[in-house]
């Protein structure tokens, strides 16, 4: 954020923060947002005299737009006259900002109820960019009841990045479900997103998941995070997405589920333009989220390298939402977490191996 109002300061254009980001600012959320949104006062011309690396995405919501690069996050700017109402905005709140340079708010079409109440009910106006913002807002504002998505007319055709701007936002949210379940309504997962769409006819026994089937137990799952970490909602979200091209197999409902779901995982995310980073690290979780629960049981030397990454304590959360959401109990999730800290307690003794049994010593002698 430091080096855009640098930049934009030195160059005399005046910009705020709008939309989601300025109402994430108003709320205080500390998630990093991945996605980040101005409103500037001037032109794309302006914009490319102070930013050589500017893109032009042609999104509905952005006329151009900056990668991550040094920034941590992606910015969308939108284009404005003098004073003018920020455009492209399908709500009240599309059009709310915030001022970086002296923290003040700015609220031409009067949403200040909305954002004191946190009480967003979707809006549903002749605008291409509604559906996009009304599920960013959702996530914003996370409530009970009917998530409103039944008016909406999904879009037929919409880009990888905008797919990802969209899930992104969600994802880093507070109300992850209530906008999932929005897009579910409207029909936009079933259209574009089939992958997620098929869980809702994976059917779970009672005993094993009392909250429902395959889309039910994956929406009480993101209700367990303790983060808003991308990787770790992003695995959540999809840890399940192979059991309904699963089989049957000795006595396993969905065997192999894991292993099919990282393969479509990687897939998913890799149409949707995510970096290298985050698909591997997706993958990895959901490739072995299965096996947090027997690490108490399995030689140690099985699976130390899976154990020994530095991503495993993150597979261990997402373990722990799996477990939580059935109703389960914490036993077996305290179980792994126990087998693991002994692992690398074992790990850290030069004269245990990672089992905890003695290594052979080596005796030197000297001669004179």
């Amino acid at each position: 954020m430091n080096k855009i109002h640098t930049a934009l300061t030195q160059a005399h254009i005046r910009y705020a923060e709008c939309g989601v980001t300025a109402v994430d600012s108003y709320h205080g959320y500390s998630m990093k947002s991945p996605v980040k949104f101005f409103s500037v006062e001037g032109g794309i011309v302006d914009l490319a005299r102070v930013f050589g690396p500017l893109e032009y995405p042609g999104l509905p919501y952005a006329d151009a737009s900056l990668s991550a690069g040094e920034l941590g996050f992606e910015a969308r700017f939108i284009c404005n006259e003098k004073d003018e109402i920020p455009r492209k905005s399908a709500t009240s709140l599309g059009a709310f900002r915030r001022d970086p340079s002296d923290g003040r708010y700015y609220d031409p079409l009067d949403c200040y109820p909305t954002l004191r109440s946190k009480t967003f009910k979707p809006v549903c106006p002749e605008d291409e960019n509604s559906l996009f913002e009304n599920a960013v807002l959702l996530s914003r504002f996370p409530r009970a009841g009917d998530p409103g998505g039944k008016g909406f007319s999904p879009p037929k055709q919409v880009s990888s990045l905008w797919q990802r701007d969209l899930l992104s936002l969600i994802l880093q949210s507070p109300g992850s479900v209530v906008a999932l379940e929005f897009l579910r309504e409207s029909g936009f997962i079933a259209l574009h997103w089939p992958e997620l769409a098929a869980l809702l006819l994976v059917d779970h026994s009672k005993d094993c998941h009392p909250e429902g089937g395959g889309w039910a137990h994956t929406m009480e799952a993101l209700g367990y995070r303790k983060t808003f970490s991308l990787s770790l909602s992003l695995a959540i979200l999809l840890h399940d997405i192979g059991k309904p091209r699963s089989e049957s197999s000795e006595g396993k409902r969905f065997d192999k589920h894991a292993e099919i779901g990282a393969a479509m995982a990687r897939r998913f995310l890799t149409f949707l333009s995510f970096d290298t980073k985050t698909i591997d690290d997706v993958h990895f979780m959901i490739r072995w989220h299965m096996m947090p629960a027997a690490l108490p049981r399995i030689p140690v030397s099985a699976i130390e390298n899976i154990v020994l990454d530095q991503r495993f304590p993150e597979l261990l959360e997402l373990y722990r939402c799996d477990e939580f959401s059935t109703f389960k109990g914490p036993d077996a999730y305290y179980d792994a977490c126990a087998a693991y800290r002994s692992i690398m307690r074992h790990k850290k003794n030069p004269y245990r191996n990672t089992s905890g049994r003695k290594m052979p010593q080596t005796f030197f002698s000297v001669r004179s």
